[in-house]
């Protein structure tokens, strides 16, 4: 499952273990907002070649890159780069523990003192340290090798009611007055997209609701997947053939897993029919148990990108064009 510890955090009591979803299979820590300017033009985010969408970030004022993933719930930074990114181990002073469990094994917790988005700064927190080297990345533009030194997750994506447009590689913050977002929301307005509701679940994962061959499920956004994954026995229950394929995905802290390709000949999300749809189908953990419908998968960064998505985390809306369009 995907956790959001937000609220959480402002408690300082919250659970410990957190099992996998995704293929990042990875989760991220709220870091509490300070004042700053912001910027109505946005941060431009590049693409890589695995689809992913990555930002560039200043910890402690040291230039990184992190990956944007709306599946992830706590704020992680690579391990084998705290040091040099002058992170601390965290002070008895905080009351936060130590560690926390990620996909059954403990991490530490170090204390980050400022994560900038661009000129914008998002404040100091904790951040869970986990080896991300395993994770590089190619940007799609021009083949640059980029290390994924962090991954900016939805708690800090729904504190500064982030939009992210997949199809302009933008992803805009409130760090102040709502003022600050009108223009970008007139902007999406003016695109006539299809729109769905979306949600914040008590644990963390950003859901819509959709149907697969006339059965209803529960998705999860997650822009932090390569493509859009099914679980093999929902597949299964919704009579998609599997082709195998030969491609491999791993986790952090996880096996690598083989991921299949099939045919969803009737996909739908919201009240928006897809049509025949091409999936991957893989052996994901089960989904969050707080969802309204069962699991029924990851609704990946290829649909993003293939119909325009704009995801507006602040109003939980999911903006998209019904036919793809892109890639």
């Amino acid at each position: 499952m995907l956790h959001n510890f937000t609220a959480a955090m402002q408690r300082t009591s919250f659970p410990f273990r957190i099992p996998v979803l995704r293929v990042l299979y990875v989760v991220l820590i709220a870091l509490p907002g300070v004042k700053a300017s912001a910027s109505t033009d946005g941060v431009l985010l590049s693409r890589t070649t695995g689809n992913h969408l990555f930002a560039p970030v200043l910890v402690n004022r040291k230039p990184a890159w992190f990956a944007v993933d709306t599946g992830a719930a706590l704020t992680i930074v690579d391990a084998k780069k705290a040091h040099i990114l002058g992170l601390a181990s965290l002070g008895k002073t905080v009351e936060l523990p130590n560690q926390i469990e990620v996909n059954d094994r403990v991490v530490p917790v170090a204390n980050l003192q400022n994560l900038s988005l661009g000129t914008q700064s998002l404040g100091s927190g904790p951040v869970a340290l986990i080896d991300l080297t395993p994770f590089r990345a190619r940007l799609r533009t021009d083949g640059t090798a980029v290390p994924m030194d962090g991954i900016l997750g939805l708690d800090i994506l729904e504190r500064y009611r982030a939009v992210i447009d997949c199809s302009q590689q933008r992803i805009y913050m409130q760090i102040g007055s709502p003022t600050e977002l009108a223009a970008v929301q007139m902007d999406i307005r003016k695109r006539h997209l299809k729109s769905i509701p979306m949600r914040i679940t008590r644990s963390g994962a950003l859901e819509i609701e959709g149907n697969l061959n006339g059965r209803r499920y529960s998705f999860v956004v997650d822009t932090g997947g390569f493509t859009t994954l099914l679980p093999v026995h929902v597949a299964t229950e919704s009579g998609i053939p599997v082709i195998h394929t030969g491609v491999n995905a791993k986790g952090i802290h996880s096996k690598t897993r083989a991921v299949l390709a099939g045919i969803a000949p009737q996909m739908s999300i919201g009240r928006y029919n897809l049509g025949t749809t091409v999936v991957g189908i893989t052996d994901l953990p089960p989904g969050p148990e707080d969802l309204r419908y069962e699991f029924g998968g990851l609704l990946g960064a290829d649909f993003f990108f293939q119909h325009h998505g704009i995801i507006d985390v602040g109003n939980q809306k999911l903006y998209f064009t019904e036919v793809a369009v892109g890639g």
